[in-house]
C-alpha cells in the first residue's frame, strides 16, 4: 500500500501511523529487555518520520514461524489500528518474507520489522561512496532470502519501507543476480577500503596514539570531536565532524590529528553509533570501517548521563564492542550532557568500579578532567628523559619543545637541557642526545 504525503527525499518522506509490537521468548537469552528495546525501536521509527500510536508486548514460549504473532494478537492489532488510524506495523524482530507476506494479507497493513528500518535509516544518512556501498551491501544480503519463490520479483513488502528507497533502484533481482550484484558491491568496497588502508598506514607513521570516540547514536561524540579540535583553534571550521540531532548522523570513520594545550597530540577518530539488536547484515557491512576502533590504543565510550536509558545504551556499546573483539583495548566512560542533570543525579550514574569522567561536550566543561584521564591512558607507555640537544640541532630543538610534553627545559653554554615525555619513537630518534 502505498504511503499518503510523500515529499522529496527517503525516510523523511515515509508518514504513517504505526503499532509497535514486540515478543519475549522465554527460551531467548538477550542482553537487551523488551521494554529497552520496545522504546528504542520508537525512537527508530522517529528518525524515519513514522509516529508510533500504540505499543503491544507479549511473553511466548514460541514465535508463530509463520505469522510472528497468534491469531488473537492480530485481531488485537486490528482493532487497534481501526481506532488510531494506523497503517503501519512495527515489529521489534527480523522477519522472514513469509512472515511479512502473511501479516500483510492478514492486517492490511504495512509490515515493518525491526531491520529494515534501521537499514532505511542508514540509507538515507549515508553520504560517502562506501558509506552507500556498505548500505547497499546489507540492503542486498537482507533482500536476498526474501524473494518470492523462484520469481525475479520481490515481495511488495519484502524490504518494508527500504524497498522504496534502494529497492526502488531496481530490486526486482532473482537470487543469481542479487548473488552477482552483491560480489560486485563486495569488490568496490574493498578497492575502497585498500585506499583507507594507504591513509592508515600514513596516521601510524605519525607514531602517534589513536584515540576513538564510541558510543550510542546521539550520544555526543561528533560534538566531543568538535570540542577536542577547537581548543587550539576557537573558531568552527570546515574540518569539523558533522554534528546533528538525529540518530546516525555519522556513518563514516573521521579522524582528525588532537593538539592539546601542553604537547600531548594524537589522532581522534568518530565513528557510527550503535543500537542494540543492530543488524548482523549491517555490522558485516560495515566491519572494514569498524575496524578503526579494533585498531585504536583508546577508547572513548560516550554516553548520554541524562537519557533514562544511561545503563542500557552503555551496555549496548560494550556488547558491540565485543562483538569486534575490542574488548581487550583500554577505554574510559564518558559521562556526556551532565548539564541537563543536578549533581546528585549525577552521582547516582557512577560506578566506583570504572573510570568515568562527566561532562559537557557542548558547553566544554569537564574536558580538562577527561584530558588528564585521557592522558593518563596513553602515556602510560612513555618515559621521562634528559636529554642535551645542541644549537645546532635547530630542527630538533624545535620538535622536542613543540611536539613532546616539555616537563623542564633551559638553555646553557653546550645546548638545549631539557626534561620530557618520550614515546618509544622519540626515544630512538633522539638516542644520540640522552644523558
Amino acid at each position: 500500500m502505498g504511503r499518503p504525503g510523500k515529499v522529496k527525499g527517503f525516510i523523511d518522506s515515509v508518514i504513517g501511523k504505526a503499532i509497535v509490537v514486540g515478543i519475549e521468548v522465554y527460551s531467548r537469552k538477550s542482553d537487551v529487555s523488551l521494554e529497552d528495546s520496545l522504546a528504542e525501536l520508537k525512537e527508530l521509527s522517529h528518525a524515519a518520520g513514522i509516529e508510533t500510536v500504540y505499543t503491544i508486548s507479549q511473553k511466548k514460549n514460541r514465535i508463530e514461524s509463520g505469522t510472528y504473532l497468534g491469531s488473537g494478537k492480530i485481531g488485537e492489532i486490528k482493532a487497534l489500528a481501526a481506532r488510531f488510524g494506523a497503517d503501519i506495523l512495527l515489529v521489534d524482530d527480523e522477519l522472514s518474507g513469509i512472515q511479512i507476506r502473511n501479516l500483510e494479507a492478514e492486517l492490511d497493513m504495512e509490515i515493518i520489522d525491526r531491520t529494515s528500518l534501521i537499514l532505511d535509516i542508514f540509507a538515507n544518512r549515508a553520504k560517502s561512496k562506501e558509506g552507500k556501498l556498505q548500505v547497499e551491501l546489507a540492503r542486498m544480503r537482507y533482500e536476498k532470502p526474501r524473494i518470492v519463490g523462484g520469481s525475479t520479483q520481490l515481495s511488495k513488502q519484502a524490504g518494508g519501507i527500504g524497498s522504496r528507497g534502494l529497492g526502488e533502484k531496481k530490486l526486482e533481482l532473482d537470487r543469481r543476480t542479487i548473488d552477482k550484484k552483491i560480489k560486485d558491491v563486495e569488490r568496490s568496497i574493498e578497492a575502497l577500503k585498500k585506499q583507507r588502508e594507504v591513509q592508515k598506514n600514513k596516521r601510524k607513521k605519525s607514531h602517534l596514539q589513536t584515540v576513538a570516540l564510541i558510543g550510542y547514536t546521539n550520544a555526543g561524540k561528533s560534538t566531543l570531536m568538535n570540542t577536542f579540535l577547537r581548543i587550539n583553534n576557537p573558531i568552527k571550521s570546515k574540518h569539523e565532524s558533522p554534528v546533528a540531532d538525529m540518530l546516525f548522523a555519522t556513518l563514516d570513520p573521521f579522524h582528525r590529528k588532537v593538539k592539546l594545550k601542553n604537547n600531548l597530540e594524537f589522532i581522534l577518530t568518530d565513528t557510527v553509533g550503535f543500537v542494540s539488536k543492530l543488524p548482523h547484515t549491517l555490522v558485516d557491512a560495515f566491519m572494514s570501517t569498524l575496524e578503526e576502533v579494533r585498531d585504536a590504543d583508546l577508547l572513548l565510550y560516550v554516553v548520554d548521563i541524562s537519557n533514562d536509558e544511561y545503563e542500557h545504551q552503555l551496555k549496548v556499546t560494550k556488547n558491540v564492542v565485543k562483538e569486534l573483539g575490542a574488548q581487550d583495548i583500554p577505554y574510559l566512560i564518558v559521562q556526556n550532557k551532565k548539564d541537563r542533570l543536578d549533581p546528585e543525579k549525577l552521582l547516582e550514574g557512577c560506578d566506583l568500579l570504572e573510570t568515568s569522567v562527566p561532562i559537557s561536550a557542548l558547553s566544554g566543561d569537564g574536558i580538562d578532567e577527561l584530558i588528564v584521564e585521557i592522558e593518563k591512558k596513553i602515556m602510560k607507555d612513555y618515559e621521562i628523559k634528559d636529554l642535551v640537544i645542541p644549537f645546532e640541532e635547530g630542527s630538533m630543538l624545535n620538535y622536542i619543545l613543540e611536539n613532546t610534553k616539555v616537563i623542564e627545559h633551559e638553555y646553557l653554554d653546550d645546548g638545549l637541557h631539557v626534561k620530557a615525555h618520550l614515546n618509544k619513537h622519540d626515544i630512538k630518534r633522539y638516542n644520540l642526545f640522552l644523558v
